[in-house]
């Protein structure tokens, strides 16, 4: 079951807030977004998938099925300046086939700057998603 633009806007509204939290059932998954204080003054959005999270889903070495919940982060290994550089002494070809310039190191983070992101994720990558009352998320 997907959800409707009403239960989108009201998750959102409730993750708009200092320790907002929402609890979802996603694919078979219980899914617990909760807004957390990140530093002094900036709060993110938290992911805990079945109660819990676990450092290992954050690499991107190895592939864990709660990954599809988290978001994902992809860094260039050579700063696009030295890519740049490099084309002009070495040429495009060469350094489209070298795999320093074309490789990205691949992680997810357990936060989202806000409820919008982490709610469109969700409906985007999971196939059914069903509200939690908050009796039934404890």
């Amino acid at each position: 079951m997907k959800l409707t633009k009403e239960q989108k806007a009201e998750l959102i509204e409730k993750l708009g807030h200092p320790y907002g939290c929402v609890t979802l059932m996603c694919d078979g998954y219980r899914i617990f977004l909760r807004v957390e204080r990140a530093s002094q003054l900036a709060y993110r959005v938290v992911t805990y998938v079945n109660g819990e999270w676990k450092g290992v889903w954050c690499s991107g070495i190895d592939s864990h099925p709660e990954q599809k919940f988290l978001n994902r982060k992809e860094t260039p290994l050579a700063k696009p300046s030295e890519k740049a550089k490099m084309e002009k002494i070495l040429g495009k070809r060469a350094v489209a086939k070298d795999p320093w310039f074309t490789k990205k190191i691949v992680t997810f983070d357990l936060s989202w700057a806000s409820g919008k992101t982490a709610i469109n994720h969700l409906v985007k990558v999971c196939d059914s998603i069903e509200i939690l009352a908050d009796e039934a998320a404890s």
